[in-house]
């Protein structure tokens, strides 16, 4: 049986997107294992009569557990409404608020339906990926803060302008019911595999932790869902939700976002708590974190000022008191 192309390979299809005629396309998967987890990713090259252009295509995943997720919620959904209608008009309000200032929040998108994406191939611009297992340094996490409060500070101004704007991100995927058992059955597992691990060291100093982390084991979904629940009381953004290293790609001190497969509009604390966690170096969660919040205010409120916001101002204190009772 003849394979079938791909509809993100037909050089009609290709021609729509990109409004221009194509001679060739070619398709490049060059992506190393562990680098993307809920997507399979390729690189197409297509050539035209004045340029080469080089795109990022991610389609859903159609085998495995992964796969068996993405199809009983609306993780891929929401991405595709994320990259269709949200970020432009996020990224439209920012560059007629910062002017010169103005950074774009994520790659751009050519197209989107149910089953793929056709993105923006960052990499010709030389934004690439740090390695997850080093962390980052000051000046990159100063980055990302940065990019992350001009982020959450545009979702703001366009919830403030359209109101049902946020609807298709007000459940996140832990507690969408399709699919709830089963991360349920992946947090116990993994769980389990800590506490294993965690038995196996010598050093009495792991017993406090093993005693609270086997108390909490059974109820941990429960108690992640009751933290990233919307509460009219929190300072509530859009949050990217899936906010570690591998997610941001960096150019010199600019970077960029990808992956909104956990977009959530609930407190922005999930998206700090998140990165600093799983992405810093340690010397930098030691010794910066108050300075990398301090920023984090900083520049949400130059830029919700910038974006004439109605909502009122937080203040570092009350980032502070809500970023601790997200600790979970």
């Amino acid at each position: 049986m003849a394979e079938v192309t791909p509809p993100w390979l037909d050089v009609k299809m290709l021609e729509l997107w990109l409004r221009k005629p194509v001679q060739q396309c070619v398709k490049k998967d060059a992506f190393n294992k562990g680098d993307n987890h809920m997507g399979d990713l390729h690189r197409i090259l297509v050539k035209t009569k004045d340029e080469d252009i080089s795109l990022i295509v991610k389609c859903r995943t159609e085998e495995g557990p992964t796969a068996e997720i993405q199809n009983e919620s609306n993780m891929f959904r929401k991405e595709q409404e994320l990259y269709k209608t949200t970020l432009p008009k996020m990224d439209q309000l920012l560059r007629n608020a910062l002017s010169s200032e103005f950074q774009s929040l994520a790659p751009k998108c050519y197209y989107s339906c149910k089953c793929f994406l056709v993105l923006e191939d960052l990499s010709v611009m030389g934004y690439k990926m740090d390695d997850r297992q080093k962390g980052l340094d000051l000046e990159k996490c100063l980055s990302l803060i940065q990019t992350l409060a001009r982020f959450h500070a545009s979702s703001i101004k366009l919830h403030e302008l359209e109101p049902k704007s946020m609807q298709e991100f007000s459940k996140h995927v832990f507690s969408e019911t399709n699919s709830e058992k089963k991360w349920n059955n992946w947090f116990k597992a993994m769980m389990k595999l800590f506490i294993d691990e965690l038995e196996s060291w010598p050093e009495e100093q792991w017993s406090y932790y093993l005693k609270k982390i086997r108390k909490l084991e059974p109820n941990l979904l429960r108690r992640v869902e009751e933290t990233i629940r919307t509460y009219d009381s929190d300072f509530n953004v859009l949050i990217h939700g899936d906010l570690w290293v591998n997610n941001i790609l960096y150019r010199g001190d600019t970077c960029r976002l990808v992956d909104f497969q956990f977009v959530k509009f609930t407190s922005f604390a999930i998206d700090l708590h998140l990165f600093l966690t799983s992405s810093v170096k340690m010397e930098v969660r030691l010794q910066h974190t108050d300075n990398l919040i301090q920023e984090y205010h900083r520049t949400l409120c130059k830029t919700m000022t910038a974006l004439r916001c109605e909502r009122k101002l937080p203040t570092l204190q009350e980032l502070y008191e809500e970023y601790h009772r997200k600790a979970m």
